[in-house]
Protein backbone atom coordinates (compact mmCIF):
# COMPACT_ATOMS: atom_id res chain seq x y z
CA UNK A 1 0.00 0.00 0.00
CA UNK A 2 1.40 3.47 -1.10
CA UNK A 3 1.75 5.84 1.97
CA UNK A 4 0.00 8.74 0.69
CA UNK A 5 2.30 12.26 1.19
CA UNK A 6 1.08 15.66 2.55
CA UNK A 7 2.17 18.71 1.74
CA UNK A 8 3.82 20.89 4.64
CA UNK A 9 1.49 22.75 6.98
CA UNK A 10 3.38 25.55 6.86
CA UNK A 11 1.78 29.45 8.13
CA UNK A 12 -0.08 29.69 10.19
CA UNK A 13 -1.51 26.54 12.20
CA UNK A 14 -4.84 28.30 13.24
CA UNK A 15 -5.65 28.66 10.01
CA UNK A 16 -8.68 27.00 8.44
CA UNK A 17 -7.69 23.83 6.06
CA UNK A 18 -9.81 25.28 3.56
CA UNK A 19 -8.56 28.76 3.49
CA UNK A 20 -4.71 26.94 3.42
CA UNK A 21 -6.11 25.21 0.06
CA UNK A 22 -7.26 28.58 -0.85
CA UNK A 23 -4.34 29.84 -0.65
CA UNK A 24 -2.29 27.75 -2.37
CA UNK A 25 -4.06 27.76 -5.66
CA UNK A 26 -3.57 31.85 -5.34
CA UNK A 27 -0.47 31.58 -5.12
CA UNK A 28 -0.17 28.61 -8.05
CA UNK A 29 -2.00 31.28 -9.93
CA UNK A 30 -0.01 34.31 -9.11
CA UNK A 31 3.33 32.43 -9.70
CA UNK A 32 2.01 31.02 -13.24
CA UNK A 33 2.80 27.73 -11.98
CA UNK A 34 -1.18 27.21 -12.83
CA UNK A 35 -1.74 28.43 -16.13
CA UNK A 36 -5.21 26.62 -16.48
CA UNK A 37 -6.32 23.90 -15.46
CA UNK A 38 -6.21 23.44 -11.46
CA UNK A 39 -5.89 20.20 -9.46
CA UNK A 40 -9.00 18.65 -9.08
CA UNK A 41 -10.93 18.75 -5.43
CA UNK A 42 -10.03 14.91 -5.09
CA UNK A 43 -6.44 15.90 -5.64
CA UNK A 44 -6.18 18.98 -3.14
CA UNK A 45 -8.29 16.42 -0.33
CA UNK A 46 -4.94 14.49 -0.64
CA UNK A 47 -2.48 16.98 -1.05
CA UNK A 48 -3.77 18.84 1.81
CA UNK A 49 -5.50 15.38 3.96
CA UNK A 50 -8.40 17.00 4.20
CA UNK A 51 -12.08 16.08 3.24
CA UNK A 52 -13.04 16.78 -0.46
CA UNK A 53 -16.11 18.90 0.97
CA UNK A 54 -13.33 20.87 2.62
CA UNK A 55 -11.59 20.96 -0.99
CA UNK A 56 -14.69 22.05 -2.53
CA UNK A 57 -15.44 24.87 -0.20
CA UNK A 58 -12.12 26.47 -1.29
CA UNK A 59 -12.59 26.11 -4.53
CA UNK A 60 -16.30 27.63 -3.74
CA UNK A 61 -14.92 30.26 -2.33
CA UNK A 62 -12.49 30.98 -5.30
CA UNK A 63 -15.44 30.42 -7.70
CA UNK A 64 -17.27 33.36 -6.12
CA UNK A 65 -14.66 35.64 -5.75
CA UNK A 66 -14.33 35.38 -9.50
CA UNK A 67 -10.75 33.54 -9.55
CA UNK A 68 -11.89 30.50 -11.40
CA UNK A 69 -14.14 29.44 -13.11
CA UNK A 70 -15.80 25.39 -13.24
CA UNK A 71 -16.58 23.65 -15.95
CA UNK A 72 -19.39 20.22 -15.07
CA UNK A 73 -17.33 17.18 -16.36
CA UNK A 74 -14.33 18.67 -17.15
CA UNK A 75 -12.82 20.41 -13.91
CA UNK A 76 -11.77 23.84 -12.80
CA UNK A 77 -9.99 26.57 -14.86
CA UNK A 78 -8.32 29.83 -13.95
CA UNK A 79 -10.90 32.32 -15.04
CA UNK A 80 -9.86 34.86 -17.83
CA UNK A 81 -10.77 38.51 -16.81
CA UNK A 82 -11.83 41.07 -18.26
CA UNK A 83 -11.59 44.17 -15.67
CA UNK A 84 -14.27 46.65 -16.01
CA UNK A 85 -15.24 49.69 -13.82
CA UNK A 86 -18.10 51.82 -13.58
CA UNK A 87 -18.56 53.06 -17.09
CA UNK A 88 -14.93 52.80 -18.06
CA UNK A 89 -13.19 49.52 -18.95
CA UNK A 90 -9.55 49.07 -18.01
CA UNK A 91 -7.53 49.18 -21.47
CA UNK A 92 -4.34 50.45 -22.42
CA UNK A 93 -4.69 54.28 -22.89
CA UNK A 94 -2.60 53.38 -26.43
CA UNK A 95 -5.33 52.54 -27.76
CA UNK A 96 -7.28 55.59 -27.41
CA UNK A 97 -4.74 57.64 -28.95
CA UNK A 98 -4.78 54.63 -31.65
CA UNK A 99 -8.54 54.95 -31.90
CA UNK A 100 -8.40 59.06 -32.73
CA UNK A 101 -5.05 58.63 -34.90
CA UNK A 102 -2.57 60.56 -32.65
CA UNK A 103 1.05 59.66 -31.24
CA UNK A 104 0.92 58.95 -27.97
CA UNK A 105 3.90 59.86 -25.51
CA UNK A 106 4.67 60.17 -21.84
CA UNK A 107 6.75 62.40 -19.58
CA UNK A 108 7.95 61.16 -16.11
CA UNK A 109 7.80 63.80 -14.03
CA UNK A 110 8.75 62.46 -10.68
CA UNK A 111 9.47 58.04 -9.59
CA UNK A 112 10.90 57.67 -6.16
CA UNK A 113 9.91 56.20 -2.99
CA UNK A 114 7.79 58.73 -0.72
CA UNK A 115 6.09 58.39 3.06
CA UNK A 116 2.42 56.95 2.96
CA UNK A 117 0.22 60.19 2.24
CA UNK A 118 -2.40 60.34 4.85
CA UNK A 119 -5.51 60.59 2.69
CA UNK A 120 -4.54 57.03 1.03
CA UNK A 121 -2.71 55.00 3.86
CA UNK A 122 -5.76 53.12 4.84
CA UNK A 123 -6.81 52.48 1.30
CA UNK A 124 -3.12 51.00 0.92
CA UNK A 125 -3.19 48.90 4.28
CA UNK A 126 -1.58 51.59 5.60
CA UNK A 127 2.18 51.10 4.77
CA UNK A 128 5.09 53.19 5.88
CA UNK A 129 5.85 54.12 2.39
CA UNK A 130 4.96 53.63 -1.32
CA UNK A 131 6.50 54.23 -4.54
CA UNK A 132 4.98 57.57 -6.19
CA UNK A 133 5.02 57.75 -9.80
CA UNK A 134 3.83 60.74 -11.65
CA UNK A 135 3.63 61.17 -15.80
CA UNK A 136 2.03 63.32 -18.26
CA UNK A 137 0.70 61.55 -20.98
CA UNK A 138 0.34 63.61 -24.30
CA UNK A 139 -1.42 62.83 -27.60
CA UNK A 140 0.97 64.52 -30.60
CA UNK A 141 2.13 67.31 -28.42
CA UNK A 142 -1.46 68.28 -26.34
CA UNK A 143 -0.83 66.98 -22.78
CA UNK A 144 -4.15 65.13 -22.16
CA UNK A 145 -4.12 62.83 -19.10
CA UNK A 146 -1.89 63.92 -15.88
CA UNK A 147 -1.68 60.27 -13.81
CA UNK A 148 -0.59 59.89 -10.35
CA UNK A 149 0.23 56.04 -9.27
CA UNK A 150 0.88 55.28 -5.14
CA UNK A 151 2.17 51.76 -4.96
CA UNK A 152 2.82 49.24 -2.42
CA UNK A 153 6.85 48.66 -2.46
CA UNK A 154 6.08 44.96 -1.16
CA UNK A 155 4.71 44.10 -3.84
CA UNK A 156 6.34 46.05 -7.63
CA UNK A 157 9.59 47.92 -5.91
CA UNK A 158 11.34 47.20 -9.09
CA UNK A 159 8.92 49.41 -11.02
CA UNK A 160 11.45 52.31 -10.90
CA UNK A 161 14.08 50.15 -12.61
CA UNK A 162 11.96 50.29 -15.73
CA UNK A 163 11.55 53.04 -18.57
CA UNK A 164 8.45 53.89 -17.55
CA UNK A 165 8.23 56.70 -20.37
CA UNK A 166 7.35 53.96 -22.62
CA UNK A 167 6.38 50.94 -20.60
CA UNK A 168 2.57 50.52 -19.33
CA UNK A 169 2.46 50.53 -15.42
CA UNK A 170 -0.29 48.26 -15.47
CA UNK A 171 1.19 46.06 -17.39
CA UNK A 172 4.47 45.44 -15.70
CA UNK A 173 2.09 44.85 -12.55
CA UNK A 174 0.25 42.05 -14.43
CA UNK A 175 2.57 40.72 -16.56
CA UNK A 176 6.28 41.34 -14.98
CA UNK A 177 5.48 41.29 -11.09
CA UNK A 178 2.70 38.80 -11.57
CA UNK A 179 -0.12 40.64 -9.51
CA UNK A 180 -3.35 39.55 -10.69
CA UNK A 181 -5.63 42.47 -10.47
CA UNK A 182 -9.22 41.40 -9.17
CA UNK A 183 -11.00 44.15 -8.23
CA UNK A 184 -10.96 47.79 -9.43
CA UNK A 185 -13.09 50.69 -7.34
CA UNK A 186 -13.66 53.99 -9.25
CA UNK A 187 -14.91 57.16 -8.64
CA UNK A 188 -15.48 59.95 -11.64
CA UNK A 189 -16.02 63.76 -11.34
CA UNK A 190 -16.44 66.59 -13.87
CA UNK A 191 -14.42 68.97 -12.17
CA UNK A 192 -12.14 72.48 -13.56
CA UNK A 193 -8.29 72.07 -13.01
CA UNK A 194 -6.96 74.00 -10.11
CA UNK A 195 -3.82 76.15 -10.45
CA UNK A 196 -0.64 73.98 -10.58
CA UNK A 197 -2.77 71.16 -12.27
CA UNK A 198 -3.77 73.19 -15.21
CA UNK A 199 -0.31 74.71 -15.21
CA UNK A 200 0.57 71.13 -16.24
CA UNK A 201 -2.14 71.06 -19.27
CA UNK A 202 -1.55 74.58 -20.08
CA UNK A 203 -4.69 75.51 -19.46
CA UNK A 204 -6.06 78.45 -17.32
CA UNK A 205 -7.36 77.80 -14.00
CA UNK A 206 -11.09 76.05 -14.14
CA UNK A 207 -10.42 74.57 -17.34
CA UNK A 208 -12.82 71.43 -17.49
CA UNK A 209 -11.95 68.18 -16.94
CA UNK A 210 -12.62 64.44 -15.67
CA UNK A 211 -11.11 63.29 -12.50
CA UNK A 212 -10.45 59.78 -11.81
CA UNK A 213 -9.86 58.07 -8.68
CA UNK A 214 -9.45 54.11 -8.67
CA UNK A 215 -8.08 51.59 -6.18
CA UNK A 216 -6.47 48.20 -7.61
CA UNK A 217 -6.78 45.40 -5.46
CA UNK A 218 -5.32 42.17 -5.76
CA UNK A 219 -7.61 39.10 -3.54
CA UNK A 220 -8.05 40.80 -0.87
CA UNK A 221 -5.04 42.80 -0.94
CA UNK A 222 -4.78 46.61 -1.95
CA UNK A 223 -1.75 46.57 -4.65
CA UNK A 224 -2.47 51.04 -6.02
CA UNK A 225 -3.71 53.86 -5.93
CA UNK A 226 -4.38 56.19 -8.99
CA UNK A 227 -5.58 59.58 -10.01
CA UNK A 228 -5.97 60.74 -13.30
CA UNK A 229 -6.83 64.01 -14.38
CA UNK A 230 -8.68 64.19 -18.28
CA UNK A 231 -8.72 66.82 -20.51
CA UNK A 232 -12.39 67.58 -20.72
CA UNK A 233 -12.73 67.89 -24.16
CA UNK A 234 -11.32 64.34 -25.33
CA UNK A 235 -13.97 61.98 -26.60
CA UNK A 236 -13.32 58.29 -26.79
CA UNK A 237 -14.98 55.56 -28.59
CA UNK A 238 -15.32 52.13 -27.60
CA UNK A 239 -16.30 48.92 -28.26
CA UNK A 240 -17.16 45.96 -26.46
CA UNK A 241 -19.68 42.90 -25.91
CA UNK A 242 -23.06 43.60 -24.18
CA UNK A 243 -22.98 40.87 -21.03
CA UNK A 244 -19.52 40.47 -20.22
CA UNK A 245 -19.31 42.65 -16.92
CA UNK A 246 -19.86 45.95 -19.09
CA UNK A 247 -22.65 48.35 -17.37
CA UNK A 248 -25.39 50.15 -19.44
Amino acid sequence: MTKKTALPDSGNPLLPKYKKIKIFILEGISSRSFTDELPSENRLADFFSVSRMTARKAMDELEREGHITRINGKGSFIKKKKHYSGFFRVRPFKQWAKDINVELTTEVLEASVVETPVEISHLLGSPEQVILIRRLDFFDSLPVRYAIHHLRTDMAAGILMEDLSTKSIHDLVANKYRIDITTITQDLNAIGLSGKTADLFKVSPGYPAFHFKRLEISGDRPVSCVEYFMRGEISFRDTFTPGEGSSY
